[in-house]
């Protein structure tokens, strides 16, 4: 079986105020990126979900979180 020379999935984020996607973005061989959505019940989905969760990102920061910060 061949393994990838590299990681594909950059990077995994949600959008605030959407339920059940993860967006995430793909290297393609070519070194281009494409912007793609997991959906809840996909396998992809749980497989971003679960490390996103270790570290505890649930989503981005409300403006009203944001401001708490500053």
């Amino acid at each position: 079986m061949p393994k990838l020379p590299q990681p594909i999935i950059e990077v995994a984020w949600r959008h605030t105020g959407e339920k059940g996607k993860i967006h995430y973005r793909a290297k393609r061989a070519d070194g281009s990126n494409r912007h793609l959505i997991a959906r809840e019940g996909e396998a992809l989905y749980v497989l971003l979900d679960t490390p996103l969760e270790a570290i505890g990102y649930t989503g981005p920061k409300s403006a009203m979180e944001a401001s708490k910060e500053h």
